[in-house]
């Protein structure tokens, strides 16, 4: 059994996240199979990741990383020279799965252009030929009102055996756009079989507050930076007043993790900043809170799908539409009105309500676990 694997990496601890799920899922369906991941993925090395599956480099990784440090696709593409060997969509031989697991990369939100489309459909265009089967598991798709977004659904449609949209919105932006109905399965997300590592040297931190910064939130035009900043220092500062550790958690690189040191400066660093775990311990630390405020979706999952209730900020239908699978709404803070986030901030950290929305969430994990087995199942049978 041979598996591609699109759409993951390790500096999202989303992205890392459901590549753990589906390497578990792998391991237990098929122990010997070789995965390939792609080549800027995983930038710690291969060793970085927990699993006894077979991960591989595709071939000639090594050199595309190289050329690409010389931006030589660049240069060709400057003299109209095709250098799609080059690059990551160039396929692995005798692939029986090709399965992307990109979260959110299909959307006019992305600006996609025709180039992107060419690779795009270049990549999967080739794995039909070979036969494998192409799936897309659970992840966000649209809007979709420019032409090249509408061109990327259109791609999917032609190539793809499963596309697998999150929640109602999604799918429907996909109907819209002429998908084929019968190659849509909507499922939520795949992440909560994962169990998290809890990282002991931060025993201190068990039952705390966790604060979850996103760049995406200014750079996607949902809030400015000034906004944001003062917003999530309103919401520390009165966090830190009702008795439990307060904490900012990097879930994703260089830029969150900037914000994050940005926010403990202008608190003349009184508040602890958490960087650098992979994404196990992320979620195992995000377990042991007994509340988190996330601006980023896998945060978000991560708590909902380990009973911990969770305050969210939003720059996609995504985050929204995700509450509705455990039962829960009216958990999308308004940024646009700080006193009505402090004041839901404040019922959260209520002992009773923080009691029944763990009640809640006891109850829907079981059924968002099993949902997972069967979108697997399903997956296999094809």
């Amino acid at each position: 059994m041979r598996i591609v694997l699109s759409g993951i990496e390790t500096n999202n601890k989303g992205a890392e996240l459901m590549l753990y799920a589906i390497l578990q899922e792998i391991e237990r369906k098929f122990p010997k199979a070789e995965v390939f991941v792609p080549i800027f993925a995983v930038t710690q090395g291969l060793k970085y990741l927990h699993t006894n599956v077979c991960v591989k480099e595709k071939p000639y990784a090594g050199l595309k990383r190289f050329l690409a440090k010389l931006h030589t696709n660049g240069i060709l593409r400057r003299l109209h020279i095709n250098c799609f060997w080059l690059l990551d969509v160039w396929p692995v031989p005798r692939v029986d799965y090709f399965i992307d697991a990109s979260g959110f990369c299909f959307s006019d939100q992305w600006n996609p252009n025709e180039y992107i489309v060419q690779l795009l459909e270049f990549h999967l265009r080739k794995y039909r030929e070979q036969g494998s089967k192409i799936i897309f598991l659970p992840q966000a798709f649209g809007p979709a009102e420019s032409t090249y977004t509408q061109q990327e659904f259109a791609v999917l449609n032609k190539y793809a055996d499963v596309i697998m949209p999150r929640e109602s919105i999604s799918l429907r932006y996909l109907l819209d756009a002429g998908v084929n109905s019968e190659k849509l399965r909507k499922t939520t997300d795949f992440t909560s079989v994962v169990k998290g590592v809890f990282p002991s040297r931060f025993e201190h931190l068990k039952n705390g507050i966790c604060i979850i910064p996103n760049l995406r939130m200014i750079d996607k035009g949902a809030i400015t930076l000034p906004i944001y900043l003062d917003l999530l220092l309103g919401i520390i500062r009165f966090a830190s007043e009702k008795g439990h550790p307060v904490y900012l958690l990097n879930h994703e690189g260089k830029k969150d993790e900037r914000l994050a040191y940005t926010l403990q400066k202008k608190l003349n660093n009184s508040i602890e900043v958490v960087t650098g775990l992979n994404a196990l311990e992320v979620k195992g630390l995000i377990a042991s809170s007994y509340l988190c405020i996330s601006s980023r979706f896998h945060g978000l999952a991560s708590s909902l799908n380990s009973s911990v209730p969770c305050l969210a900020t939003s720059w996609s239908h995504k985050y929204e539409e995700l509450y509705k699978d455990y039962g829960l709404s009216d958990c999308v803070l308004d940024i646009t009105d700080a006193n009505k986030c402090l004041t839901k901030v404040s019922e959260y950290l209520s002992h009773d309500k923080n009691e029944s929305i763990r009640n809640i969430l006891n109850q829907a994990v079981p059924k968002i676990k099993s949902e997972t087995a069967n979108m697997w199942n399903y997956v296999w049978s094809i």
